[in-house]
């Protein structure tokens, strides 16, 4: 098999040593690699050091008659199968998100269509700036891919975030985007994530404690494994995914009407946590406090998306469903996968600040003939091994 190419562009800051630590770790699983310095990199490592732990030359200059007779910044642009900017700094960050072209690095950046990972490294203050928020927010809908920093204490002193990510996970990143990038490609998947609201009156509405991580979680993975994903979501506070198509919804007739719209699809996903009962008919006026105020609430059922989905003429080969429990998981759980006429239902404990608001999730994987708990796993961690799951049911299939 031929090698995969990498591109390491290494821009001008306190983290840019870390860089070599990445090089190495590249190095030792055999990529090809190429590596590009900018010129305030220059200042805080030497370059021979890039090019004693590469075995080559380094690229610094835009146009160097004696690096290459052909223009560098094109033949860098083309023949790479990633690209890195580690660390990414703030005013590269800026450079980039404005079209500003005017060194080597910038210009390759400019001139390819190959995917590119930037790692931001900088200060506290730098990283919560307004502008800079701005630009990333720019790469992210072009199509960068972004790995935030992390929190911790910085060169200057400071505790804060803008600590570039540890260089262990940044490896983890790349082999995790040649090892899977491909194995859900071709396929189309919908995934539904946060509480749905159903009104009561113009000021009070019926909702849920859901935070939407889990499915948002599921959603990014989906799209690094190569599907065309779809993120139907109600109303979170959660940092879009890159990649992922985002619908905004909030009832849970929003839910199902953009579920079936986005239809057909090879995967759908439900993981909102949709209210079960609604309103018979919202108040056109806030509801007064008085004696008789029970009466002015008359609930209805509301839609079951899962169901509608699974019994659809254009459903999905793998219809999967999620069932927030606080007892009896296993067994509540399969009832569910039987009434909602799905492929696949995860049961999760959201009982004693289980789930519900929380970064972590214990599920149980059910099927029509299998009972599989999963241990307590970060919901990142939850995400990648459902997408698993899910590449090898499509590629047994």
């Amino acid at each position: 098999m031929k090698k995969k190419r990498i591109l390491l562009i290494v821009t001008g800051g306190v983290a840019s040593y870390k860089a070599l630590e990445l090089l190495r770790l590249l190095a030792k699983d055999n990529f090809d690699l190429e590596c590009v310095l900018t010129d305030n990199t220059k200042k805080f490592i030497n370059i021979l050091m890039f090019e004693s732990l590469l075995g080559k030359k380094v690229f610094t200059e835009l146009f160097s008659l004696n690096e290459t007779s052909e223009m560098n910044h094109i033949q860098l642009a083309n023949n790479f199968d990633l690209i890195l900017v580690v660390p990414a700094t703030a005013n590269f960050i800026g450079k980039i998100s404005n079209g500003l072209a005017d060194d080597l690095a910038s210009t390759i950046l400019m001139a390819t269509k190959t995917p590119t990972f930037f790692a931001p490294g900088m200060n506290v203050n730098m990283w919560e700036n307004r502008i800079v928020k701005k630009n990333l927010q720019k790469l992210k809908d072009i199509g960068y891919k972004i790995i935030n920093p992390s929190h911790g204490k910085l060169a200057c002193g400071q505790i804060g975030v803008g600590k570039l990510v540890e260089i262990q996970e940044i490896h983890k990143i790349v082999r995790n985007f040649f090892n899977s990038n491909n194995l859900l490609k071709g396929k189309k998947a919908i995934v539904t994530s946060g509480p749905s609201i159903e009104k009561l009156d113009p000021v009070r509405f019926l909702s849920n404690f859901s935070s939407g991580l889990q499915g948002y979680k599921i959603a990014e993975q989906l799209s690094r494994y190569g599907a065309e994903t779809t993120l139907i979501s109600g109303p979170t506070s959660i940092e879009k995914p890159d990649n992922v198509k985002i619908r905004n919804v909030d009832t849970g007739i929003d839910f199902l009407e953009a579920s079936i719209d986005e239809l057909p699809a090879d995967i759908f996903i439900s993981v909102a946590a949709i209210c079960d009962y609604k309103m018979k008919k919202v108040s056109e006026h806030k509801i007064k406090k008085n004696k008789h105020l029970e009466k002015k609430f008359v609930f209805e059922k509301n839609v079951d998306v899962l169901k509608e989905i699974s019994s659809n003429n254009m459903r999905p080969e793998l219809v999967i469903g999620f069932s927030a429990e606080t007892e009896k998981l296993v067994t509540n759980t399969q009832k569910k996968l039987k009434e909602k006429r799905c492929d696949w239902i995860f049961g999760n404990l959201v009982s004693n600040n289980k789930a519900f608001n929380s970064d972590s999730n214990k599920v149980c994987f059910i099927n029509n003939s299998d009972i599989i708990n999963w241990p307590m796993m970060k919901k990142e961690k939850v995400a990648e091994k459902i997408v698993k799951e899910i590449s090898l049911f499509f590629n047994k299939s």
